[in-house]
């Protein structure tokens, strides 16, 4: 066990897993909720993200380069759920990647999906923000958060206008990005809950 596993206090469980196990995205015309991670480098945070998106009902995430969601300390971050969440990652120079991601997000708006940044509330922004209750969780969504230190790219943000935040006290420069992701994904949760009520 201590050859194989690189961490030092390992959980006591490993596994081989054949790389055709994990699931594969592939578009389905049921899909209504992707989760869109733009350079994500910290292993820990991508982890988190997919764990928290497995929780939310997300069907798919896309990854713009970042960590990769097979390495030994996203996996283990996840706690599995990159083995339950289909994911397409994006690879190549960075302009590849944000012409791939670019491309597939104009497929998602092209059948219906609203397309949603996410901002630090504190950003002067030339287009304004809305806190994200105030948005209508029922339609099919892609929700994009971005890099830990730069946010969403700038060609991403001016691609789609919608732009949400989580309002917060101003001595807090912004929030970690696998923090904010949980109450917007949850958001989704508690619309249909509370509408079935």
């Amino acid at each position: 066990m201590a050859s194989a596993i690189s961490t030092i206090n390992p959980d006591g469980i490993a596994a081989l897993v054949e790389i055709s196990a994990i699931p594969n995205y592939q578009f389905n015309v049921k899909d209504d909720f992707v989760l869109v991670l733009d350079r994500i480098q910290d292993p820990g945070n991508i982890g988190n993200l997919f764990r928290t998106a497995l929780a939310a009902g997300v069907d798919a995430i896309f990854l713009a380069g970042g960590a990769h969601p097979l390495g030994q300390k996203v996996l283990r971050a996840s706690s599995g759920a990159v083995f339950h969440l289909p994911f397409l990652r994006f690879d190549g120079t960075e302009e590849e990647i944000l012409n791939s991601l670019l491309k597939s997000l104009s497929e998602l708006s092209n059948v219906g999906f609203k397309i949603f940044s996410t901002s630090s509330h504190n950003k002067s922004l030339k287009k304004p923000s809305k806190p994200y209750w105030e948005v209508d969780w029922s339609r099919r969504t892609a929700l994009i958060l971005g890099n830990e230190g730069q946010g969403i790219h700038k060609k991403i943000q001016e691609a789609f206008n919608e732009t949400i935040t989580i309002p917060h006290s101003e001595l807090v420069e912004s929030l970690n990005v696998a923090c904010v992701a949980v109450p917007l994904l949850l958001e989704r949760k508690r619309v249909a809950y509370t509408s079935n009520k």
